[in-house]
């Protein structure tokens, strides 16, 4: 590995190893139901806009158009703003000092199967936003990236890029409309159901070239003890590239689990995965922070059940 380090992110065996680099290579117990947006979905839906890219623009992410004309240039933030706009400056933190190491490689397993989110709402402001393949064609997600009380609810359309680092994209581009939610989300705003899924066309699959995460339901004395791993693409570091971090929780509820994984704004809707015998597991869904630690939606057995009934819709 050629100008490169392995990094270890705390100590365990269960913990991802991160190839970091200066230069990149080149690609060789309320029972919520879940809740369908409007299916916009069409045979052209598909895109591969290689030259659509990010780049952080007086503390804003701006995304500049490719040739097609895919998507406008316009001001992009972290998808919360589109439900909770009070939150402009507390999205997610960095707890203490930034921990996060960027992820050098984005073509090997899991960290090609994230994916960097482009948002366009239904007034057409655009955000930025993080999720992970559970099959060819789902991807999971949080639900403020999906819906978004303050912006007209449904999302018009989500560009979904798998792998992405800096120019490269690798695994292409994606577009997907057929979005799904809880009504825990999208009729209270309750952010305990805060999580959804982008269902990409029939001619797009992505997964089936990046392979995709397994999902687990654990118990809280398993959780507690587990290494947490964390990878998506923050704001901060232009929206274009994958940045990692691994800890134990600090907390776990019913519905939530709590860290000290440093995020920032565009890392919502990332995945909280265990690695476990070789295998990567979602065990949550990462959606906010504060100070006092950044949390995740908790895979229980409902949310299990939900995120099992999308992947279906994918395969």
């Amino acid at each position: 590995m050629t100008n490169a380090t392995k990094d270890h992110r705390k100590t365990g065996t269960k913990y991802e190893v991160v190839e970091t680099a200066a230069a990149q290579t080149s690609p060789s117990a309320t029972q919520y139901e879940s809740v369908e947006g409007p299916d916009n979905s069409s045979p052209d839906a598909e895109a591969t806009n290689t030259a659509a890219r990010a780049q952080l623009t007086a503390g804003l992410v701006e995304i500049e158009s490719g040739s097609d004309g895919l998507v406008e240039t316009a001001a992009a933030l972290d998808a919360i703003i589109g439900s909770y706009p009070e939150l402009a400056d507390a999205a997610e933190v960095i707890i203490g000092t930034d921990e996060r190491v960027r992820v050098g490689n984005t073509t090997v397993f899991p960290w090609r199967a994230i994916c960097a989110l482009r948002i366009t709402a239904q007034n057409n402001r655009q955000f930025i936003g993080t999720g992970w393949l559970i099959s060819p064609r789902t991807v999971i997600t949080a639900g403020h990236c999906v819906f978004m009380h303050a912006e007209g609810g449904w999302a018009k359309s989500i560009q979904v890029i798998p792998g992405c680092n800096d120019g490269m994209q690798p695994y292409g581009v994606h577009v997907g409309n057929v979005l799904r939610s809880t009504t825990g989300w999208v009729n209270n705003k309750d952010r305990n159901f805060d999580y959804g899924a982008i269902i990409l066309p029939p001619s797009s699959r992505p997964g089936d070239s990046t392979g995709y995460f397994g999902l687990a339901v654990r118990n809280d004395a398993f959780l507690m003890g587990a290494a947490l791993n964390l990878s998506g693409y923050p704001g901060d570091k232009g929206g274009r590239q994958q940045w990692f971090m691994a800890q134990r929780p600090k907390a776990v509820t019913d519905r939530v689990i709590t860290y000290d994984i440093d995020s920032m704004g565009g890392q919502s809707g990332s995945p909280v995965w265990v690695l476990e015998n070789g295998q990567r597991y979602g065990v949550g869904v990462h959606t906010n922070g504060s100070a006092s630690g950044n949390s995740a939606t908790r895979i229980n057995t409902e949310v299990y059940n939900n995120l099992l009934n999308w992947k279906n819709l994918g395969m």
